[in-house]
């Protein structure tokens, strides 16, 4: 009986591998892409086109990964109008895919790589140094590749990769926070805005992981709403003056501050209302000069959050593919939940009105686009399925 039972295994085993071995070698050597083609120069939506392409070439650590949706950030409208870390604004000379979030399943790993096996079901952000999600397949350092969470479909995980990782490094880096320290327990943080994908991770996580209290802002009654349902324990409109809305409320001044609003704009409020040692996280860049100096007196300390800063200088990358696996951990235990994603079938067409639904920047929470076959069902729901 065991000499029965050993032989099925050896040939169990024997099958996966000369399965993995076929998946290996049949990949297609084209694919469909979606982007800006060779000949065109960045610049607006309606360059946006669908083309063929040969499927990526593969570093020796990457996994190749058969996209079945890809979420859509403000990164997406920024490489788009200037290919930013790219060759520039000049006519192209090789294809630009965007997407810069995204899950699927892995079709085929690098000679290097260990950490996946063909047939696992991820998710990731990516590097913006690389062509992106907006693809058939996407080739991508295994390093910065998570484990995708079991309780929701591949749809609804390519929201949460890039903004996960924002929000992640800003609060746990760039503010230093630690969770279960006591000296933050109950301090306050505002998160500006607050609906919008990363605010809605920011809130949770700096909650429920590190006892916060969070003031959000937002300007309308379903974002408003969305930052309630999330954890903030206060919300407030950035259209309006920030300390006298603070007042109000009965606080007195903010511990620290997650910004995601273009950097210059309320600079001056946030060194009026932050505490004395107090810090400021900030991922929008900004053209415009700041005055670092009306934070000298109150020793408020200012940090940048970049989460493409790791695969664009190939450092501490396992980092990014353990925040990955933690964020999923959380999700599938609940302790994180789902913010509201609208999902539209995979097309050129719909990318084009996705591209334009983001720049007008009233998104709540994330844009998605998918290749799975219930997409219909999917449209506009939170959370689940």
């Amino acid at each position: 009986m065991g000499n029965k039972k050993a032989a099925i295994e050896t040939e169990n085993a024997q099958s996966e591998i000369a399965g993995a071995e076929m998946a290996q070698t049949t990949s297609p050597a084209t694919m469909k892409a979606c982007g800006l083609n060779i000949g065109k120069t960045p610049g607006g939506v309606e360059l946006l086109e669908e083309f063929m392409m040969p499927v990526p070439e593969m570093q020796p650590r990457d996994i190749l990964i058969k996209v079945a949706a890809c979420g859509l950030n403000p990164v997406d409208i920024k490489k788009r109008e200037t290919n930013m870390f790219g060759a520039g604004v000049g006519t192209l000379e090789s294809p630009v895919v965007l997407g810069y979030d995204g899950a699927g399943t892995v079709a085929k790993v690098g000679s290097e790589s260990s950490m996946f096996k063909i047939g696992d079901q991820v998710y990731f952000a990516g590097s913006i140094a690389r062509n992106g999600s907006n693809a058939e397949y996407v080739a991508i350092d295994e390093r910065i590749v998570g484990h995708a969470p079991t309780s929701v479909s591949l749809t609804k995980a390519a929201a949460q990769p890039l903004v996960l990782l924002t929000a992640w490094e800003g609060l746990f880096e760039g503010l230093g926070l630690t969770a279960g320290d006591p000296k933050i327990e109950g301090k306050t943080l505002l998160v500006l805005p607050g609906a919008g994908g990363v605010g809605s991770y920011v809130i949770q996580l700096a909650s429920q992981l590190l006892g916060l209290k969070v003031i959000a802002t937002a300007s309308r009654p379903e974002s408003i709403q969305a930052a309630k349902d999330l954890g903030a324990s206060v919300v407030i409109n950035h259209r309006e003056p920030l300390k006298q809305q603070l007042e109000k409320e009965g606080i007195d001044g903010i511990d620290f501050v997650f910004n995601a609003f273009d950097t210059s704009v309320y600079f001056d409020q946030y060194a009026e209302i932050v505490k004395p040692f107090g810090k400021i996280v900030s991922i929008v860049e900004t053209d415009k000069n700041v005055n670092l100096t009306a934070l000298m007196v109150k020793r408020i300390s200012f940090a940048w959050e970049l989460m493409f800063t790791r695969p664009l200088h190939g450092i501490d990358l396992e980092y990014q593919g353990y925040v990955l696996n933690q964020g999923a951990k959380l999700l599938d235990e609940g302790a994180l939940k789902m913010p509201h994603v609208k999902v539209l079938p995979w097309s050129i067409d719909n990318l084009r009105a996705a591209h334009v639904e983001q720049y007008a920047g009233k998104v709540v929470g994330k844009l998605v686009l998918t290749r799975e076959a219930d997409a219909a069902a999917l449209t506009a729901r939170s959370g689940g399925a």
